[in-house]
């Protein structure tokens, strides 16, 4: 099925998500190094000598450790180690933003391809092994079914005309439980993010352990070896 430019702007935008968490998180395992408290390295005089003091601050109190008497380079690990962390901090605020507005425009994308997934016409075939049985044409609020085979254990559809919400509720006969403890990794599998009958079939055809039937989408080369999970 030809993928539209709202759902391959939508997949981007995905793959674009995912890179942004992969990143922070990156980025967090790196500053689980460094202590979480920002410092700076401050000079003392001493006797009216100058030495350098690492300073922070914790639980409200200020606190220091001595670094040793001030001569070039002597605390460049140190200021490496500050400037660092200070880059991650400031990486990780960066990312957490830009996670943030990418998920803003994939709340939008996904009410846009709601919107566009309940008017858009579509047609699909079942089969029962390789024997077509029924032909599916989905037109505005209305479905047509063709059925080609009125045996009840290879015929899926009991009439030859219904609405979009009987398809959605036979659709969701096709598909796993919603209530599965594991439903995030398996729609992570298939490359969803919300459990959505329709987009699933797409994606696993229909299959069920229990019969032979499965659905066949317009511009998919498949046959029943393909797709059935026994022979």
């Amino acid at each position: 099925m030809k993928m539209s430019e709202l759902d391959r702007l939508y997949h981007l935008m995905c793959d674009e998500m995912t890179r942004a968490k992969i990143t922070l998180s990156q980025i967090e395992k790196e500053l689980e190094g460094y202590d979480s408290h920002s410092r700076a390295i401050v000079i003392k005089k001493i006797k009216g000598r100058p030495y350098y003091y690492m300073q922070w601050k914790e639980d409200g109190k200020l606190c220091c450790r001595y670094l040793g008497a001030v001569k070039p380079g002597a605390v460049f690990e140190e200021e490496g180690k500050i400037r660092r962390y200070q880059e991650l901090t400031a990486e990780i605020k960066e990312q957490v933003s830009l996670i943030e507005q990418i998920d803003v425009f994939l709340r939008h994308l996904r009410s846009e391809r709601r919107k566009k997934h309940i008017l858009e016409d579509y047609s699909f075939e079942v089969f029962w092994k390789d024997e077509i049985t029924s032909r599916v044409i989905v037109k505005g609020s209305r479905v047509q079914v063709t059925r080609f085979v009125e045996h009840p254990l290879k015929q899926l559809f009991a009439y030859k005309d219904m609405t979009r919400d009987q398809l959605n509720r036979i659709f969701e006969m096709r598909c796993f439980d919603r209530n599965r403890a594991d439903i995030a990794e398996i729609l992570m599998r298939l490359g969803l993010d919300e459990y959505n009958p329709y987009e699933i079939v797409k994606k696993t055809h229909g299959v069920s352990y229990n019969d032979y039937i499965w659905f066949r989408f317009p511009g998919e080369r498949l046959t029943s070896q393909d797709v059935l999970v026994r022979g």
